[in-house]
C-alpha cells in the first residue's frame, strides 16, 4: 500500500470529520482528508463490499490537525485491486466513527 506523508495544517479543527475521497471515481489514486480535533489514536482502513479489510491507510496517535492520505488502489500485500466500490472507515479512540464510499475504475 502506497501511503502519502500526512500533512498537518496550523489551525486545529473543532470536530472530527472524514471528507469524500478526491477524485472519486479514481484511477490510479485518490486522496482522503480527515480532521482530528483532539489528541487521539486513529485508524483509517479500506474495505471491500463484503466488509473485508483490504488496506490500512493510517494507524496510531494523531495530534489535532487536518490530515490527508493518498491511496493507490492496492491491498496490504501490494496487489492492485479490481475495479469496484470500496469503503473507507475512520475510527478514533474517543469513539468517533465514520464510513464513506469510493469507486476504483480501471
Amino acid at each position: 500500500v502506497e501511503v502519502s506523508v500526512f500533512r498537518r495544517q496550523a489551525s486545529n479543527p473543532t470536530v472530527f470529520s472524514l471528507d469524500g475521497a478526491t477524485p472519486n471515481p479514481f484511477n490510479p489514486s485518490t486522496t482522503i482528508w480527515f480532521d482530528v480535533p483532539e489528541p487521539t489514536r486513529i485508524t483509517l482502513n479500506v474495505y471491500n463490499v463484503l466488509g473485508q479489510e483490504v488496506a490500512k491507510l493510517a494507524e496510531g496517535f494523531h495530534a489535532p490537525g487536518r490530515y490527508s492520505v493518498t491511496w493507490n488502489g492496492r491491498d496490504s500485500h501490494g496487489i492492485t485491486l479490481a475495479s469496484g466500490v470500496y469503503l473507507y472507515r475512520i475510527t478514533s479512540a474517543t469513539g468517533f466513527k465514520n464510513t464513506r464510499r469510493m469507486v476504483l475504475l480501471k
